[in-house]
């Protein structure tokens, strides 16, 4: 999985910005991607996010009664992760608010960065920023 998120170019590997930052809230000061020890490369790459924590809806522009409890995860192909969630009204979204308040670009990508989507099985909070679509 490192090898995939880090992977090894002609010059070498190299961190991207948004994963410097991971490292940072991880409390890992190494940024060269070939010094990091064994337990630091484990803790940078294992989101261990707890699917019971996640706060992240779907949205959609209309209201729909039937869809505020939904159940995802059905398929085959999912291997038993199921797990009950809703759909919101687009408005009613973090990302909405975020639009709204946003003073400029890189103000806009720093606040979808720093929003919650779930915790992981430690309780520490995970971000957009994490899982690197804060830019998206």
């Amino acid at each position: 999985l490192y090898g995939r998120l880090v992977p090894k170019l002609k010059t070498g590997r190299q961190f991207s910005q948004i994963q410097i930052n991971r490292l940072k809230r991880l409390g890992i000061v190494e940024t060269d991607p070939d010094k990091l020890t064994e337990e630091e490369i484990k803790k940078f790459v294992r989101l261990n996010i707890d699917p019971e924590t996640i706060t992240w809806q779907r949205v959609m522009d209309t209201n729909d009664r039937f869809l505020r409890k939904i159940t995802i995860g059905q398929s085959p192909t999912e291997k038993g992760h199921t797990r009950e969630c809703q759909f919101d009204i687009s408005v009613a979204s973090e990302i909405m608010a975020v639009l709204a308040l946003t003073t400029s670009l890189a103000d806009m990508r720093e606040r979808l960065g720093r929003m919650v989507i779930a915790s992981d099985t430690s309780g520490n909070p995970v971000t957009a920023e994490d899982l690197g679509v804060s830019g998206a």
